[in-house]
């Protein structure tokens, strides 16, 4: 009796393990090229809570979303990664929570990668120009 009650509980604590070790889920919707190469994964993305005073574009919506043990220390990494694809020079969190709702639930991150600087030099040169009417 005894050795079934140690399997049970050595299941039971080792499925919850799985559970929290889970990856986050990461999307990242462009916004505009940044006109950057992308970074390694493991670039250095500063992480930024307010938007900068500086001149920036935002290039892109990175969010994710860890399981319901996450937090923000879990999911950020992948957000950071997954920034770093897009060449972004910063990440600006825009929210970062707990969250439980009928399409969700876990560890939120909703942040918009950024590169410092107005133009954007991939566009430059890019306007279409009409051809002349002819009559």
């Amino acid at each position: 009796m005894r050795t079934a009650i140690i399997i049970i509980v050595s299941f039971t604590v080792g499925g919850c393990a799985h559970v929290a070790s889970l990856p986050p889920q990461v999307t990242l919707s462009e916004l505009e090229p940044s006109g950057r190469a992308a970074k390694p994964p493991d670039c250095t993305m500063p992480v930024l809570r307010h938007e900068p005073l500086r001149d920036f574009r935002k290039v892109a919506i990175v969010e994710a979303l860890g399981n319901v043990y996450a937090s923000e220390a879990d999911v950020l990494p992948a957000v950071q990664r997954k920034a770093c694809e897009t060449g972004a020079d910063a990440i600006v969190i825009l929210a970062s929570k707990a969250q439980t709702s009928e399409s969700a639930t876990g560890y939120y991150i909703n942040s918009v990668a950024i590169v410092y600087g107005k133009e954007n030099p991939a566009a430059a040169g890019t306007a279409y120009k009409l051809p002349p009417i002819s009559q």
